[in-house]
């Protein structure tokens, strides 16, 4: 999304799929991915980066940031875009999290 891209992360970056976040299993898929890249995206969460030193740990997340931005910009004009959270991982996050999330609002598209 970004003419830097290939220049800051040329590896390029993990994905970890959508996990409730703050638990193991999260921490575990991210350490898995950090034996490969610097950064390691969650899915409709945030990320995850590791670098020589701050400033250029910073850079790296302030492109990816940057890149992803302007991916999203991009994805929400177009009329195909899907949520793929689904109600049962909002069910999910509702446990680990101890809140009562209304049925009512969680159906399947």
């Amino acid at each position: 999304m970004a003419t830097e891209c290939p220049v800051v992360f040329p590896d390029g970056v993990g994905v970890v799929g959508w996990m409730v976040p703050g638990g193991r299993d999260i921490a575990v898929e991210t350490s898995k991915l950090m034996k490969k890249y610097d950064v390691a995206i969650w899915a409709h969460h945030g990320m995850f980066c590791s670098g020589e030193d701050f400033d250029l740990t910073f850079g790296l997340m302030h492109t990816a940031e940057k890149s992803a931005e302007i991916l999203v910009k991009v994805l929400s004009i177009r009329p195909d875009k899907l949520q793929t959270i689904t109600a049962q991982n909002f069910r999910d996050l509702a446990v680990d999290f101890k809140v009562t999330l209304p049925e009512e609002f969680l159906y399947e598209k």
